[in-house]
């Protein structure tokens, strides 16, 4: 199938119900993203696409806000499109939740928090409508000021987001992906929601499995893109289409071109970008959940300056690596890259949730790769369960652990921390684990574990870590 590439005007529609534009604090820090309420500290963000509003599945974000010792369950926050000042009505099939990104957008001391909602308006077709929410922080967190975006083109819009500073402003811009492309909004310092398109072309009918990652990947201080599609035709056949394709940030916005380009990439799981190798680029990494002959599998692509080295293909059956590779673990569903031992080479961290625990089903996993000079060392990478040493709960079926997994410094200590889903745990509650990182590695002592109803939503079909802020 042939890929054409082109990058349009959009025409936005902006929502923002009689709330004030974003102000811009000269005198203030930038936040660094996730920290909503500029104390320091990550907080941790879960979105449920599938939670209950009300009488309706319309989807809500689910904020814990950091303390002393990492996350206080004490401190949280439940958002929807029935809290104050967001725009829009919850109404079914919403799936608001189902992507987040954060960045301090308006520079003012306070990270924001960008929310997709690819069904908004789709009335029921997965291909259709859609729109992003983002809601400005503030010195109690995320506020009642929060404005509301959709371009005219495409479907599912808000079904994959990333930050990057494409134009090396000083100001952090937002991708926003859909099932054709995706939008850069570069003015939302400003208040501005005008956004410049970007199209990466598939035939008609299709199913779409879409993500993006967004990073200086050449190392020129520049934020670039990375895209990836897969396609098949409703209906099946093999008529699909796979594409993973890289733009490069300029001062005056992205390239409408790929600067790089894989043709080969198969991802039916996740993309993650992070500096594995300590060498001022920021690497790739790709999910295929099905690869491998349906056991899952991770390649990494170390950066060069001008594109990207296919170096690794990492299975769960690649030496030094834990676990045995079994059809349906779902390797590479998720993935998320920091700095967990301190050595200043991010690591990376791969989700299985379809995992079997001895005999217990799709109770799910997450394996934690370190960085090296060469890339990510796969001696001594370690795998994590419910049924690890100190671990709360226990390994059930359908748990799903992993199904999200991001890697984020929760305490301020400088170590990147575990944070991994559990969407199925407890059938459709859910359940979120913190495990710390240390100068060793992730260490299971004094692991934290939240569950829908020490976060206050018991009830509500939460599936909370499912999607998870990374």
């Amino acid at each position: 199938m042939r890929m054409r590439s082109a990058a349009v005007m959009g025409t936005v529609t902006a929502l923002a119900l009689g709330l004030t534009a974003p102000h811009v604090s000269a005198a203030a820090a930038p936040a660094a993203p996730g920290d909503f309420n500029g104390d320091g500290r990550r907080d941790i963000a879960t979105g449920s696409p599938n939670g209950m509003v009300g009488s309706v599945q319309a989807g809500f974000v689910t904020i814990v806000y950091g303390g002393t010792s990492g996350p206080d369950t004490a401190r949280r926050q439940v958002i929807s499109q029935s809290s104050a000042g967001v725009p829009g009505d919850s109404e079914d099939s919403d799936r608001f939740g189902t992507a987040l990104a954060s960045a301090d957008f308006d520079r003012d001391g306070y990270a924001d928090l960008a929310i997709g909602a690819p069904g908004e308006d789709g009335f029921g077709d997965p291909l259709a409508g859609g729109r992003v929410t983002l809601v400005y922080g503030g010195p109690s967190g995320l506020s009642s000021r929060a404005v509301s975006f959709a371009e005219d083109l495409g479907g599912g819009i808000g079904v994959t987001l990333a930050t990057a500073d494409v134009d090396h402003s000083g100001t952090p811009d937002l991708a926003v992906g859909d099932y054709a492309g995706f939008t850069i909004y570069r003015g939302l310092s400003t208040g501005s929601l005008t956004g410049t398109r970007t199209h990466v072309g598939f035939g008609e009918s299709e199913n779409v499995h879409v993500q993006l990652a967004a990073a200086d990947f050449t190392g020129d201080g520049y934020g670039d893109v990375a895209f990836s599609v897969f396609s098949v035709p409703i209906g099946g056949g093999d008529d699909y289409f796979t594409r993973l394709n890289a733009y490069k940030g300029t001062a005056t916005g992205l390239s409408s071109t790929p600067f790089w380009s894989d043709g080969n990439a198969t991802v039916r799981g996740a993309l993650a970008a992070g500096d594995v190798d300590d060498d001022a680029r920021v690497d790739l990494f790709v999910g295929d959940s099905y690869g491998s002959d349906g056991t899952g599998e991770v390649r990494t692509y170390l950066a060069t300056g001008t594109g990207f080295e296919r170096a690794q293909v990492i299975t769960q059956d690649s030496t030094d690596i834990p676990g045995t590779g079994e059809q349906g673990d779902a390797f590479g569903a998720s993935l998320g890259a920091g700095d967990v031992n301190g050595d200043y080479k991010d690591d990376v961290v791969i989700g299985a949730p379809g995992e079997d625990v001895g005999t217990v089903s799709n109770a799910g996993a997450v394996t934690v790769l370190y960085g090296a000079s060469h890339g990510l060392a796969f001696e001594g990478s370690q795998m994590l369960g419910q049924d690890s040493a100190e671990m709360p709960g226990s390994a059930e079926a359908g748990d799903r652990f992993g199904q999200a997994a991001s890697l984020a410094d929760v305490n301020g200590d400088g170590k990147a921390d575990l944070i991994a889903g559990s969407p199925g745990e407890n059938t459709d509650e859910g359940a979120i684990w913190i495990v710390r990182g240390s100068s060793t590695g992730l260490t299971t002592a004094g692991v934290l574990a939240f569950n829908s109803g020490t976060l206050g939503v018991s009830g509500r079909r939460a599936q909370l870590g499912g999607v998870l802020l990374p």
